[in-house]
């Protein structure tokens, strides 16, 4: 089979845009090891996602805004049994806001000269990993690694007093470990890597109203928040199924009750978490590549991702979905040129404090050139 089919299938699955389960954003792939010889590769996805509800009669209107999901690699291949890579992305992030006239974003002090904001949250990650992948015979392998990881929150909660918090940029470290098997006369292949839990320890700062003084004074307090960003597996497999024909797939499990924001200062005040989840999630892909000529490869894939019926936070207000996506590849020489679409039909959910959210989709788009070096 032709490396353009592969890289079809590939990018049919990730290298569009993704929305996913709690903060979900790149999917944490290893698949550039298994490109052959030395290579660079370049992604950037986009997503347009519509998420909208209502609580006590009040609209939302669309709740999450667009966002970009770049990624940058290089594979070295440093012998016949030893592969290296080094992986940028932005594994997980999140960027809601609600109107002024939602319910929780009326801060109850505001007609005492209270500050005005809107509920809204923004989480931004970008990592860097590297790994190394070392080949056995009788087709099997092993890769580990080491992922420095870069995080900062910014959350805004009217309804508590105007309370916001915000938290410092803050690297930490985390690790990356897998199997693999390979049959190449088949083009058969599984993978599985489990991805280590990061924690950030943030200086932060927790700010809010308070009543009386007339007007209400601002108080701040410098404060220290761990947060969790979540362990995972990911099982990727793929096999031959007919000339020219590749059947594909991916299972991803992520542990996201792991991920708790709990300010002192606002748990102190409602005695709850600012952010956390009750169930973990399984995300589920499966597609189909074909080969149309020696230059241009096509594959279509669908994916679902379980909902949980828990309750979910209102910086989060959605439960699970399913997707199509279609992607093709064009090869010209050393350079393998990658497009591809998805759509996302996005689940119901009820939050903590009764909002319900229905009817959401997101549209997500991507390209991807990789480009071999030998």
């Amino acid at each position: 089979m032709k490396k353009a089919l592969l890289q079809a299938c590939a990018l049919s699955v990730g290298a569009t845009g993704a929305y996913a389960g709690g903060l979900d954003r790149s999917g944490q792939g290893v698949n550039i090891l298994f490109e052959e010889g030395s290579v660079v590769q370049f992604r950037l996805g986009y997503t347009d996602p519509d998420v909208s509800g209502s609580q006590d009669g009040v609209d939302s209107g669309n709740v999450a805004k667009d966002f970009f999901t770049p990624h940058l690699a290089f594979k070295y291949s440093v012998s016949d049994r030893l592969d290296i890579a080094l992986i940028y992305d932005e594994p997980f992030g999140a960027d809601v806001e609600y109107p002024s006239d939602y319910p929780l974003s009326l801060n109850p002090t505001a007609a005492f000269g209270g500050r005005s904001d809107v509920l809204r949250a923004e989480a931004e990650t970008d990592a860097i990993t590297a790994l190394l992948r070392y080949k056995f015979d009788n087709g099997f392998s092993a890769i580990g690694g080491i992922r420095a990881q870069r995080a900062k929150a910014n959350v805004a909660v009217p309804v508590v007093a105007g309370y916001e918090f915000e938290s410092g940029s803050e690297i930490d470290f985390g690790y990356v470990v897998g199997v693999a098997w390979e049959k190449p006369e088949i083009a058969a292949r599984v993978a599985l890597t489990y991805n280590s839990k990061i924690t950030h320890d943030f200086d932060s700062t927790e700010s809010l109203n308070q009543v009386p003084p007339i007007p209400a004074a601002l108080v701040t307090a410098d404060t220290e928040t761990e947060v969790e960003t979540p362990q995972s597996v990911n099982l990727d497999f793929q096999t031959g199924v007919a000339p020219k024909t590749l059947l594909f797939g991916s299972i991803r499990w992520v542990d996201w009750p792991q991920t708790v924001l709990a300010p002192p200062i606002y748990v102190g005040i409602v005695d709850d978490n600012l952010v956390d989840y009750a169930d973990d999630t399984f995300t589920y892909t499966l597609g189909l590549g074909y080969q149309f000529t020696d230059e241009f490869a096509g594959a279509i894939s669908a994916g679902y991702e379980t909902s949980t019926g828990s309750e979910v936070s209102n910086l989060g207000p959605t439960d699970g979905f399913w997707n199509i996506g279609v992607g093709g590849t064009y090869t010209i020489e050393k350079a393998k040129i990658s497009g591809g679409v998805r759509y996302t039909d996005i689940g119901d959910a009820t939050t903590t404090t009764g909002g319900e959210f229905s009817g959401n989709s997101a549209w997500s788009v991507g390209f991807q050139i990789t480009y071999a070096l030998n």
